[in-house]
């Protein structure tokens, strides 16, 4: 069976998106050959993974877009993971949101988290999985920076996400949105500290 999103996973730039590197915006030389990217995030060693039909996943989203339109975004978290930041959640005391930002390593300039996606995968699909590696991102604020360092050496916090490129090309859509949950703002930031 093909893939539905064969065609943008393999394009060679959905690997170094998963790895954070920003690559609408390269480093280049004055002849203009690329020499590199500016990297922050992402995950450590992405790895090819495949994903079958009754599969089911989950998103945060910030304002604004509709669980569909959310639902073609490309971070996404399979339902033991997910089931590993719920249980962080409840361990702890915080919201899900704040569990996402830990684990997951998304700061609020990134992701509001104020929409939680669940969905089902309905055709054959291809995504890359890893381990979340570590942000350094300006602050939304001016004058600092936001630094969260991976802990993927703590088996508690070891939680691996998904890159699927093409969600939104594919057609028929490959996933279907079965539920979506509102999230307080202020739930997805209590207990989140800039240093």
């Amino acid at each position: 069976m093909p893939f539905a999103n064969a065609i943008a996973f393999n394009d060679p730039a959905s690997r170094l998106e998963a790895t954070g590197c920003n690559v609408s915006n390269p480093i280049v030389d004055p002849q203009g050959n690329v020499l590199g990217y500016v990297q922050t995030g992402g995950m450590l060693a992405p790895q090819r993974y495949e994903l079958q039909p009754g599969a089911n996943l989950y998103r945060f989203a910030g304002p604004g877009p509709s669980p569909l339109e959310a639902a073609k975004g490309r971070w996404w978290v399979e339902q033991r993971e997910f089931e590993k930041l719920l249980a962080f959640a409840q361990t702890h005391g915080v919201g899900i949101g704040v569990a996402m930002r830990i684990l997951c390593l998304v700061p609020p300039e990134w992701n509001k988290a104020t929409l939680l996606i669940r969905a089902r995968v309905v055709r054959d699909l291809l995504a890359w999985r890893g381990l979340a590696n570590s942000v350094i991102t300006r602050m939304e604020k001016p004058g600092g920076l936001v630094s969260l360092p991976h802990q993927n050496e703590i088996a508690a916090r070891r939680l691996h996400q998904l890159f699927i490129p093409g969600l939104g090309d594919a057609m028929p859509a490959p996933i279907t949105v079965e539920n979506s949950y509102s999230l307080d703002i202020e739930d997805s930031v209590r207990g989140f500290l800039y240093l």
